[in-house]
């Protein structure tokens, strides 16, 4: 006996993914909602400039005028912090003075100021 495929498998699974398909949302994020409407009168103006003056005045630094009695004496995270970068930097002088030291004395060496002194012509 020939076994024969049912039709009502394929066609339960199409159904089963057009109803999935159906009830999944058309966007992942919801529309946007319409930007509401504000009407600035003189008195919402005057609101808003007084806010703004009142939140720029200077305030009084408490902190700062408060008087420390105990010195802590030298800051050491000074030369931790700019320790790294000067060592780097005398570094990168040295070895540019250096070479261009070299360079000037190898000039300087000979009369014509080749800089390829005891090489052969064919060098």
């Amino acid at each position: 006996m020939a076994r024969t495929r049912s039709l009502l498998a394929p066609l339960l699974a199409a159904a089963c993914a057009v109803v999935l398909l159906c009830r999944l949302p058309s966007a992942f994020l919801p529309p946007a909602r319409a930007a509401p409407t504000h009407e600035f009168t003189a008195r919402a103006a005057a609101a808003a400039l007084s806010a703004a003056a009142l939140a720029s005045a200077p305030m009084v630094p408490a902190l700062a005028l408060a008087s420390s009695d105990d010195d802590e004496g030298f800051d050491f995270r000074i030369i931790a912090v700019l320790g790294l970068p000067v060592v780097a930097a005398s570094w990168a002088l040295f070895n540019v003075w250096r070479v261009a030291f070299r360079q000037g004395v190898r000039l300087n060496e000979g009369l014509s100021g080749s800089s390829k002194i005891g090489l052969n012509a064919e060098d």
